[in-house]
């Protein structure tokens, strides 16, 4: 089996609501190792709860930890990342050298909604475009406004944002609307990637199996490998990347949605 990469775990120790040691840290690595990982993001949130997350601080504490990895003989390869909550002065802030990109390639950011809020990424995509830098929505099975609107998904997508879930909410969604929606969307060819949003090892622990068995189940090992592994590698490791485009919408999902 190609191994997995882990688009979203907190592994940077005492840097955000994450690993509050090294010692925590290595232990999530070696978890993540007995998922079959061999790919993972070095994050941390770069948000105003945590002001000093600007990217070189990011970027020194992944460092050490590369090291640690090595040191210990741990078979993981970790990418340096930041989380970026979405704010009116994320372009202001990209431009100004703050922001951390998706293993620090400068391509894509992975960003997440603020605290009890929905924003039209669209503006800041088009903002980005000359820079090279596209998005990646992170935890995007948090926001129902997008989960269940599969026309405005399809509509961010074609814009350039690659859409990433959660493993857990795969394997264990939190509702029955949730589990439809993330079956349209594994069906329709809306997710991209996916990631534990791993913080610790006693909680929100970094497991990514159980989502690929439901992803397997839904679409087939084939498709369920790209979203997991091929695609995830390709963005930690800069690499090119295209996706295609979601399939056209089926009339039942949107008269199940939105009536007749």
């Amino acid at each position: 089996m190609s191994p997995f990469a882990d688009t979203h775990v907190h592994l940077l120790a005492g840097l955000d609501d994450g690993p509050p040691t090294v010692d925590v840290a290595v232990a999530m690595c070696r978890m993540l190792v007995k998922e079959g990982a061999r790919y993972a993001t070095a994050l941390a949130h770069q948000n105003p709860d945590y002001p000093d997350n600007i990217a070189d601080r990011l970027r020194s504490s992944a460092s050490a930890l590369v090291a640690t990895l090595a040191d210990k003989k741990i078979p993981l390869s970790v990418h340096p990342t930041g989380e970026v909550m979405l704010s009116p002065n994320t372009f202001d802030e990209w431009k100004a050298g703050k922001l951390l990109s998706v293993g620090d390639h400068k391509q894509w950011l992975l960003v997440e909604m603020p605290h009890g809020d929905f924003v039209d990424v669209l503006p800041l995509l088009e903002a980005l475009k000359p820079e090279g830098v596209r998005l990646i929505i992170a935890h995007a099975e948090r926001y129902s406004e997008l989960l269940d609107d599969p026309a405005l998904t399809s509509k961010w997508i074609e814009a350039g944002c690659l859409i990433q879930v959660t493993a857990r909410a795969l394997a264990e969604p939190w509702d029955p609307q949730m589990e439809a929606g993330l079956k349209r969307w594994a069906k329709g060819g809306f997710i991209h990637l996916f990631g534990s949003d791993g913080h610790g090892i006693d909680r929100r622990r970094p497991i990514l199996e159980a989502g690929f068995r439901r992803l397997t189940k839904w679409i087939g090992r084939s498709h369920a490998t790209q979203i997991a592994s091929v695609w995830g590698s390709a963005v930690l490791e800069g690499k090119p990347l295209t996706v295609p485009h979601p399939r056209p919408l089926n009339r039942s999902w949107f008269t199940r949605l939105f009536g007749n």
